[in-house]
């Protein structure tokens, strides 16, 4: 499946549903994360694959300017209508942008929190390594990267675009660049998964 063909199946689910994964409700995993770091009051957050922009409103409500980043257009629609609902003040550290992420449209962003909930696991095998080094290149030095994947199945293991990561993959696309601080074996959702957390280190 190409491109095109990606964003025209997002584009439809988004239409029409089903839409199992957009439940409103920002993953217990992220609030805890921010309830156990120090608050940051003044940082840039990128939330890739935002969909209708859940975890892109939390991320403001705490403080941060955020992007929330996805292919399909009426998701943004959808995230739009979620801002429209939202104090002002919230408002304003809002913004969308229509993007494939495995070729980030910028660099440099110096962002202090990246987070991912079930958009890397699904991006083909070849454009894995693009989707890394946008991550990478967009991480402020001690930022952190946020990441929710399926685990790659056994019987899948052999398909470089079979939806999910292999054992090793994370730790060998980000690192050294990041390190890994956790990597905790989710509650099963429709498949093994985890969510891992990694860091930028402070030196560079």
């Amino acid at each position: 499946m190409d491109n095109n063909e990606r964003r025209a199946t997002w584009e439809a689910r988004y239409r029409s549903g089903p839409r199992p994964w957009d439940t409103g409700i920002t993953p217990p995993e992220v609030v805890d994360f921010w309830q156990n770091h120090s608050p940051v009051t003044d940082g840039l957050a990128i939330d890739i694959g935002c969909g209708t922009g859940t975890n892109t409103a939390y991320l403001a409500g705490l403080g941060l300017r955020t992007v929330g980043l996805d292919l399909s257009l009426n998701a943004l629609l959808l995230g739009q209508q979620r801002r429209a609902t939202l104090a002002l003040s919230v408002q304003q550290r809002i913004h969308f942008a229509q993007a494939d992420v495995s070729r980030l449209p910028f660099r440099n962003l110096n962002a202090v929190y990246i987070v991912d909930i079930g958009c890397f696991h699904a991006i083909p095998g070849d454009a894995r390594f693009d989707y890394a080094n946008g991550v990478i290149r967009n991480l402020a030095p001690g930022g952190y990267y946020h990441l929710y994947a399926f685990d790659k199945l056994p019987e899948e293991a052999a398909d470089p675009d079979a939806r999910g990561l292999g054992e090793t993959e994370v730790a060998d696309l980000f690192t050294p660049a990041l390190s890994v601080v956790e990597i905790i074996r989710a509650r099963p959702d429709r498949r093994p998964c985890r969510w891992y957390l990694l860091r930028k280190g402070t030196s560079e």
